[in-house]
């Protein structure tokens, strides 16, 4: 009886042991191996963390990409907004140059190339003058390793054969110089010294040359610090120029305010107010460089022989002059007068065909010459309402019967009569 009980406990056993496997769902690979206890009783564990049960209908089938990742709560990312575009600016077309066209040479840096083009807009209906830019943006005279313009400025010279030579230098020498010696920070004595002397060496093969040199000042930056070193460059380059015999054209107060500092807007060659720098404070749009070309333009006409363009200011006054404002603008100038000079015809004798400046004639009698002229009134009409002149009575005005008389305008009284009493000797 024992024996057969046993027998039936031990076949429900199995029996539930294989339904258990058998409804076991394919997640719980992800639990871990269950108890003797949990299979028997039907005992759910909870799944590790990061396993999700996947239901009986799901098994064997690939989600879409979309439902396998959650969304992301992510803020769109800001972009960088763009620089703005430069302004339109017209340019002209540049017009053939005659063979023996005058050769205009600009060596320098990127600055110098935007020098270039504004040379060539400015000579682009001159037939006799053709710019040659020989500019290489990153240069200077510090990167001599990059390219060394004392060894090079020879050679072009040569090869180009140009009439003037133009240059700006400058903007990108704000670095350590490298030496035999080592490496120095800008400005400091070591660096200077070097610096002048790749100057000198430039400048003494342009005065080899023998013809006429321009060298255009470094303008003002946005970067304080940046005008600060771009002044020193200044006034280094200006004396060491003067000294070979160059020309040293400065354009600071052209693109600088009344107080010498950056400015990016300003009026270009017509007086027009518009963008002259790029949004680095560094560069220059096409009007700058129209502009920047401008302070050089003039020089450049003397120098060749071609003379200037006619002035858009006609002088008014022959004493007057005409000079270059600030602004780029042409304006005349008077003549100055001191004011400890004598008064005019004070002077004991007459100048050779000065005209005489009286009025002979009728014209010096007449009423409008004498008011505005001299500053006489004319008379007063008499009885007129503006005739304010007293007169004495008129003898034939007088009465018969009228007491007393007139004697030089007073009119006397006759004496008292009997009837009215003295006051005479109430007065005493």
């Amino acid at each position: 009886m024992l024996v057969r009980l046993f027998r039936a406990v031990a076949v429900v056993l199995l029996v539930s042991f294989a339904l258990v496997g058998v409804m076991e769902p394919a997640s719980a690979q992800f639990r871990g191996p269950a108890g003797f206890l949990d299979r028997l009783f039907g005992i759910e564990r909870p799944p590790p963390p990061g396993a999700y049960p996947v239901p009986p209908g799901e098994i064997g089938r690939q989600r879409p990409p979309s439902a396998q990742r959650a969304p992301r709560d992510e803020q769109p990312r800001k972009k960088r907004p763009a620089a703005p575009a430069e302004p339109v600016y017209p340019a002209l077309e540049i017009q053939p140059k005659n063979p023996d066209a005058k050769k205009v040479l600009v060596v320098g840096d990127f600055v110098a190339g935007g020098l270039a083009w504004g040379l060539d807009q400015a000579f682009a209906e001159e037939p006799r003058l053709a710019v040659v830019d020989r500019s290489d943006g990153p240069s200077g005279f510090v990167r001599d390793d990059h390219f060394d313009w004392a060894g090079k400025i020879s050679e072009m010279l040569v090869a180009d054969k140009p009439d003037m030579v133009v240059v700006l230098m400058g903007t990108n020498d704000r670095q350590q110089i490298r030496t035999k010696d080592g490496r120095f920070a800008p400005r400091s004595d070591e660096w200077q010294k070097a610096y002048q002397q790749r100057v000198e060496r430039f400048l003494l093969a342009l005065q080899a040359y023998g013809k006429p040199v321009y060298w255009v000042g470094v303008p003002p930056m946005r970067s304080k610090d940046a005008s600060a070193d771009m002044a020193f460059l200044n006034t280094l380059f200006k004396g060491r120029v003067e000294a070979v015999g160059g020309s040293f054209i400065d354009i600071w107060d052209g693109f600088a305010d009344e107080s010498g500092q950056f400015v990016a807007r300003g009026p270009d060659v017509e007086g027009q107010t518009r963008t002259l720098r790029g949004s680095d404070g560094i560069n220059f749009t096409k009007a700058g460089r129209r502009k920047l070309a401008f302070f050089v333009e003039r020089d450049i006409r003397q120098g060749s022989g071609f003379g200037l363009p006619m002035s858009s200011v006609t002088p008014t006054n022959p004493n007057a002059t005409m000079e270059i404002g600030p602004d780029g603008k042409e304006r005349q100038v008077g003549p100055v007068i001191s004011l400890t000079d004598p008064e005019p015809g004070a002077a004991d004798g007459k100048l050779i065909g000065a005209r005489d400046q009286t009025v002979p004639g009728p014209a010096a009698d007449s009423v409008q010459y004498k008011l505005t002229v001299e500053g006489k009134s004319p008379a007063a009409q008499p009885g007129r309402v503006d005739d304010f002149a007293w007169k004495p009575p008129h003898a034939e005005d007088e009465t018969a019967d009228a007491p007393g008389s007139i004697v030089d305008g007073i009119v006397i009284l006759p004496a008292p009569t009997a009837g009215v009493p003295q006051l005479a000797p109430a007065l005493r």
